[in-house]
């Protein structure tokens, strides 16, 4: 049986690109010929879904996409203030980790982060925009006892104060909806924040 939950019609096809069927019908045969696309008849007509191919030439071309548009664009992100749980400075107080912002960031950073809890939709898309992006890596660190995990970084401006930084720890307990942001200052007292306070960060790709 079809599943027409991922098939789509030639007719629905022309509507949305507002092409007519003769030159829709050119263009898939194309695809057709290419193994982009299969063409299924059944009794209520023909219905038309990318194969392995087609769905794999499909992400490739959403990530080139994509990387064009974050290569052009500042990301937005807003979101409330609120408590961490201290592991931002211990993370910050490794001397690899201060010798490695200062050499990617070009900024000792203040030994604390300041934490974020997104609320909004569009800030949490933009959020997750970041695990695609590139980012600044530092790299994975071992040491004779324990190994320092790599983490991404994004230049950034907090309430139009910069420099700052979004950093995203390879190894996190934080979900999604809470991100991490460094600074050379101390951010709550530079900016007067407490928690429940609204901040917005500019994130640059």
């Amino acid at each position: 049986m079809l599943s027409t939950d991922k098939a789509i019609t030639q007719a629905e096809i022309s509507k949305e690109t507002g092409l007519s069927q003769q030159t829709i019908s050119r263009k898939l045969k194309e695809l057709e010929e290419d193994g982009i696309i299969q063409r299924i008849l059944t009794k209520e007509g023909e219905y038309i879904k990318l194969t392995d191919k087609g769905e794999e030439e499909l992400k490739n071309c959403i990530e080139d996409v994509l990387q064009l548009i974050l290569r052009t664009r500042t990301l937005h992100i807003k979101g409330k203030v609120t408590s961490g749980l201290g592991e931002g400075r211990i993370f910050l107080s490794l001397p690899y980790y201060k010798e490695s912002f200062m050499k990617y960031l070009g900024f000792e950073p203040y030994a604390g982060t300041l934490n974020l809890v997104i609320y909004d939709r569009i800030s949490l898309e933009n959020r997750l925009i970041l695990d695609i992006a590139k980012g600044i890596v530092i790299p994975e660190h071992r040491e004779p006892n324990r190994v320092l995990g790599s983490v991404k970084a994004f230049p950034s401006s907090v309430n139009s104060l910069s420099p700052a930084a979004i950093v995203i720890p390879a190894r996190t307990t934080h979900p999604k909806s809470v991100i991490e942001v460094i600074s050379p200052y101390y951010l709550r007292e530079k900016l007067n924040l407490k928690d429940g306070d609204e901040i917005s960060i500019e994130v640059y790709l």
